[in-house]
């Protein structure tokens, strides 16, 4: 019997890095766990930063564990460390200054990178992505020279900006190149809804608009549309999708496509290299959110301690949470399934159901329900019996 102690490295901090490493802690007690955080701060709530832009803060606030945790867990945490490239002949992983950390088993959730359009103008001052605690410093320093601002994306975290932009006491502009908001969380009539209460609570919204250039001398003055309307705009903020960090393991052989290529195991083309979250790709998917991390990353622990873990995609569930607007949306949000609503004053309910079971469903102004829902929608509940029984949408949530 070996008593060799495994060398195991995570490159990346967040949910999916802290989580591997917390869960090989638990399969392995005496190995080494190395984590590599190309950021100076430990793991912290990145899907939070949006909501402290309106915020004073510490950066100890987003973290979610402190520095306590790690040592109790025996877990090694390198800040302020960059990653460069991935040595597989020699098993190491190669630093920015040089530096070499040797591996037995490598996760690889060095996650993702915002996506900003080719738009005319973007290296202007006053021209921003929230990704990181860095950036969202750079953006409250720069807001009080803003009376009017534009976010680029109406997705989740757009609005979820725009919305504490707004509650800054700034004017806001969402500018989307869909024709509605939310179209992975929404049909068209719900998503109809949700523009008109947003725009009643103050938030300007551009819909099927395409940024052209954003103009100013040497900072932001505006930004102007394809379209051949102009935006008065002190800031323009980009919210406008996710690119996986890739350049890693380029020359590496590994295998990538939109994000690095993993395996129901969540092991990448090579042996002993795994992938987890924002980062990985599995079945031609990059999903991108917090609890999806969360998931992979233990799959990918299990089966890096010698487990045979497999992964299943989840069905999707969002949370939206604007002041008193609150939205709620699980599973598949499709035209062509049944779908059935209920809709009084600041209410409006859908449900989506195919042959006889839940596919999926969007709770709007009420959102009590939602853990009932989403595990109703993930059991793919059916849902038969309460139809033919004539129940409308409050009953059959009543019923679940």
């Amino acid at each position: 019997m070996s008593d060799k102690i495994m060398q195991y490295v995570i490159v990346g901090n967040g949910v999916a890095g802290m989580t591997a490493a917390e869960e090989i802690r638990k399969f392995d007690k005496g190995c080494s766990i190395k984590l590599l955080a190309q950021e100076k701060y430990l793991t912290y709530y990145r899907v939070k930063l949006s909501h402290y832009i309106n915020k004073n803060f510490e950066p100890k606030d987003l973290f979610i564990h402190n520095e306590v945790w790690y040592k109790e867990r025996n877990i090694e945490v390198i800040l302020g460390t960059k990653a460069d490239f991935i040595d597989t002949t020699n098993s190491s992983v190669i630093l920015e200054n040089g530096d070499k950390i040797y591996y037995d088993k490598l996760l690889l959730a060095n996650g993702s990178s915002c996506f900003v359009p080719s738009v005319l103008g973007q290296e202007k001052e006053g021209v921003f992505a929230l990704r990181n605690l860095h950036d969202l410093e750079r953006i409250q320093n720069y807001l009080p020279n803003c009376k009017e601002v534009s976010v680029i994306g109406g997705g989740l975290l757009g609005l979820e900006s725009a919305w504490a932009l707004k509650d800054k006491g700034l004017a806001v502009n969402v500018v989307e190149f869909c024709h509605t908001l939310l179209p992975r969380q929404l049909d068209e009539e719900l998503a109809d809804y949700v523009k008109n209460k947003l725009e009643m609570l103050g938030l300007k919204i551009h819909l099927s608009s395409i940024s052209q250039e954003i103009f100013g001398d040497s900072a932001v003055k505006g930004l102007s549309l394809k379209n051949g309307n102009t935006i008065n705009s002190d800031m323009i903020l980009f919210s406008a999708g996710i690119m996986p960090n890739i350049e890693i393991v380029k020359q590496t052989g590994i295998v990538v496509n939109k994000g690095i290529v993993v395996d129901e195991n969540m092991k990448t083309s090579l042996d002993h290299i795994y992938a987890a979250g924002d980062v990985a790709e599995f079945n031609g998917v990059v999903m991108a959110l917090w609890s999806t991390a969360t998931d992979q990353a233990k799959v990918a622990a299990k089966n890096m301690t010698g487990g045979n873990e497999t992964y299943s995609v989840q069905q999707p569930a969002t949370l939206l949470s604007l002041g008193d607007f609150s939205m709620f949306s699980a599973g598949e949000i499709k035209t062509n399934a049944q779908d059935m609503a209920y809709h009084k004053e600041n209410i409006f309910h859908k449900l989506f159901i195919k042959d006889g079971k839940l596919m999926g469903g969007v709770l709007i102004g009420d959102v009590k329900k939602m853990g009932i829902l989403k595990k109703a929608v993930t059991q793919n509940k059916d849902v038969s019996a309460l139809l033919e029984n004539n129940m409308g949408v409050l009953e059959i949530l009543n019923n679940l």
